[in-house]
């Protein structure tokens, strides 16, 4: 194995641009030239504490993430990257699984760890000479393990290898004109493939400047924004959503790119951010398995609704369950090919041959193509259900439910019903101020709901529950609903 690629990118940024601000936390920053320093000391600490090929970071979003990760993959390990709010003894299981000796973790983290007699230590790195800290060569082609958001499930652990990162990074930047002179907002979890791939590694690898706030906060999130001239922001529709309420007054006008992934965008989101600010989000398209941008919009080819056209370095197909590729405007998987299709699953090579056949990975999202190419998602083929007989995708209820005015967020679920197979259930979250009952909604509903598709029951949520990385929780939904 050769020494890690990546690293090499961000050191190339650092010989190009060593006064130029990396990383921005608050009234920290860190330039090129100190972040290549601090790798290197990052480096030298992992290659005396750690034997074995694996380190494990369980790591807040903050200016120490990137120097460990960077440094691991100097000293030629990989790097197990845990979800920093699971539960302490997933995380040891997800440590043990990954064979990772210990976890480096974040100050705060530290006595919540030794607490479940989980090995860790704190690392801060000095600075030293790069030159005096010789890189190392990978011990093995799996280089980040990143772990899914387990919303149906225990988390899978997903095996990349530099190659799925690079290459995801380089259809990004073609796909969008990404270059050096960009600012980009960190507000996703770094543990999240689009925190790491999208908000930390494209820009420091390309030479640009990564802030990273302490907290979503929307007003610190907004003044940062105005503050450091942002030009990229990635966020989940909930993120958006909560900007768009903040009443502050700031200049927004540096921003190039605003993009909303990892689930649904609804349309009074779009049109409320786009009032608010005078900028257009775009929809995306991943997963993790895919390193994990599959396709994304841009701001003057923007089709509302759509997840845009695939990366130029990706094949998006659309199959029937005999795995035949359909023709445009056919709902079928969404199936995916190219070269950051991850390695599979680790340890696990029954999940990945399910998970890609012949090269093709298997999504387990539903959509299909428009004659144009742009790719448009009706539903996780695990969603659909059948109510009297009749095939309902709960995305669908979801969106028809925010139309209805009053209504700020729905979330639909299905539950098992012996007469009629299932039964649709809705968490309905209402705009500040707004007061009605469930016969109110479930009169609306009718007016844009085929009756089969009318949920049989709602409540009402004063917020409702996100998972680690953002999106509904709907498992803990699930567990509520009667």
């Amino acid at each position: 194995m050769a020494f890690s690629a990546i690293v090499s990118a961000v050191r190339n940024s650092a010989k190009k641009y060593p006064e130029r601000p990396a990383l921005i936390a608050g009234d920290q920053v860190i330039t090129f030239a100190q972040l290549e320093r601090r790798m290197a000391g990052a480096a030298l600490a992992i290659t005396q504490q750690v034997q074995g090929s694996v380190v494990a970071l369980l790591h807040t979003n903050s200016l120490n993430f990137a120097e460990v990760f960077l440094g691991a993959l100097w000293a030629g390990k990989s790097v197990a990257v845990l979800p920093t709010l699971a539960p302490p003894p997933l995380i040891k299981l997800m440590a043990m699984e990954a064979h990772a000796q210990a976890v480096v973790a974040s100050k705060d983290l530290v006595p919540r760890l030794a607490e479940a007699q989980v090995p860790c230590w704190n690392l801060e790195a000095p600075e030293l000479d790069p030159a005096s800290v010789p890189m190392k060569d990978l011990a093995q082609e799996t280089a980040v393990l990143l772990y899914t958001s387990g919303t149906t499930g225990r988390p899978k652990t997903v095996a990349l290898s530099e190659q799925n990162i690079l290459d995801n990074a380089e259809g990004c930047r073609l796909a969008t004109g990404f270059d050096d002179r960009q600012v980009m907002l960190a507000i996703l979890p770094l543990f999240h493939a689009y925190g790491l791939t999208i908000t930390m590694l494209l820009p420091l690898m390309t030479g640009s400047t990564v802030v990273i706030p302490e907290r979503f906060i929307p007003r610190l999130v907004l003044q940062t924004i105005e503050r450091h001239k942002v030009t990229c922001l990635v966020a989940v529709p909930s993120q958006y959503r909560i900007l768009t309420k903040d009443p502050i007054e700031v200049d927004t006008s540096s921003l190039w790119l605003c993009i909303a992934g990892a689930e649904r965008l609804p349309e009074r989101v779009a049109q409320e951010f786009e009032e608010r600010f005078h900028h257009t989000i775009v929809q995306g398209y991943g997963a993790t398995e895919i390193s994990p941008v599959v396709s994304l919009n841009m701001p003057e080819t923007n089709r509302f609704g759509s997840v845009g056209k695939a990366l130029p370095n990706l094949t998006v197909t659309i199959r029937d369950e005999n795995d035949a590729v359909l023709p445009a405007e056919a709902v079928g998987e969404v199936c995916v090919q190219g070269s950051a299709v991850m390695l599979g699953y680790h340890n696990d090579p029954s999940a990945t041959e399910r998970k890609i056949k012949d090269g093709v990975l298997h999504s387990g999202d539903k959509g299909y193509l428009d004659k144009d190419g742009y790719l448009w998602l009706v539903g996780r083929a695990d969603d659909l259900v059948k109510v009297s007989g009749e095939k309902v995708y709960p995305a669908e209820v979801e969106t028809a439910l925010e139309t209805i005015p009053g209504v700020d967020e729905a979330a639909v679920i299905a539950i098992p019903d012996e007469k009629h197979g299932a039964r649709l259930h809705a968490f309905v979250q209402l705009m500040p101020g707004v007061s009605m009952d469930e016969h109110e909604l479930r009169s609306s509903c009718r007016e844009v709901l085929e009756p089969y598709k009318v949920p049989r029951g709602f409540a009402f949520m004063d917020q409702l529950p996100r998972t680690m990385t953002g999106k509904t929780d709907k498992k803990m939904l699930a567990s509520t609903a009667v």
